[in-house]
């Protein structure tokens, strides 16, 4: 996402160095250990700034060719309206939102379709009389106003009909190419929950001999301290799988299963894996 943006924003290159050094020489997936370090959280903090106030301040502008670039994951929706002139590419805002139970349940196509009905829904105002294009990179999606009525579901046709009054221009693009709207439809999939009490698990953590057990010789852990965000409570964390994992003592775990899961609804296998790679 940053990288996308970088041709608009001010002195990318500088504010964004220190969080390119992290992973320089680390292969795409690789599971490394990273030195996450205040300077870097101010660098991320920055960076952040710089992409909205890119779209704060971008004005629309009627010659040049508007796109709404949408996407779909397992927990949420969301959608990019850019605008593209003189090969500059500039965003005009950014929507996304958590999927509900009942919509986490849906099939991929019915979830990227969703994406782009409400997409267009969130950005009507700024779409009504332009021509545009919408993006994704779900190709199948890209046949769905060639497709018969009976093979479209009430639903479908219902978020097809709405869209319809906006534009039929829907276009594929690969994954690569949708960073942006990829990265904020995963927000509820990344991050550590702030519902949760880190100031009591950090006094907890303190004499827990558990994880003095876990620090020892024999595991295969890496604990470090780290202060996360949002709260910036040190906590000790294992680092050993690329992620950063907070040790959660015997008395808030159940807390901590409550939480995730209330996160997206999951089953109890979904929901233990995403303990798992948030916490230890």
């Amino acid at each position: 996402m940053l990288n996308f943006y970088s041709r608009i924003i001010p002195n990318a290159t500088e504010i964004q160095h220190i969080l390119y050094d992290l992973v320089k020489g680390k292969k795409k997936r690789e599971k490394a250990t990273i030195e996450w370090n205040e300077a870097a959280v101010q660098s991320f903090q920055t960076s952040k700034h710089s992409i909205a106030q890119a779209a704060l301040f971008a004005h629309p502008n009627s010659e040049a060719k508007l796109s709404l670039i949408v996407d779909a994951s397992n927990s949420g929706i969301a959608g990019t309206l850019q605008q593209t002139y003189l090969k500059n590419t500039q965003p005009l805002g950014f929507f996304s939102r958590k999927l509900t139970p009942a919509e986490s349940r849906h099939s991929t196509y019915d979830c990227e379709l969703l994406a782009v009905y409400s997409s267009v829904k969130h950005f009507r105002h700024s779409l009504e009389g332009r021509d545009f294009i919408i993006n994704t990179d779900h190709k199948p999606l890209t046949f769905a106003f060639l497709q018969t009525g009976e093979k479209t579901s009430p639903r479908q046709q219902r978020h097809l009909e709405s869209i319809s009054q906006f534009s039929t221009d829907i276009r594929y693009i690969s994954g690569i190419q949708n960073t942006v709207a990829g990265a904020l439809s995963r927000i509820d999939e990344i991050g550590i929950p702030s519902e949760i009490d880190y100031e009591e698990i950090a006094r907890a953590q303190a004499d827990d001999e558990e994880m003095l057990t876990l620090q020892g010789a024999n595991s295969n852990l890496v604990f470090k301290t780290i202060s996360l965000e949002p709260h910036g409570t040190p906590l000790h964390c294992d680092v050993s799988t690329g992620n950063v994992r907070p040790y959660v003592p015997r008395a808030f775990r159940t807390i901590i299963i409550n939480v995730i899961y209330l996160l997206a609804h999951s089953g109890a296998k979904a929901t233990a894996n995403a303990v798992k790679q948030r916490f230890i």
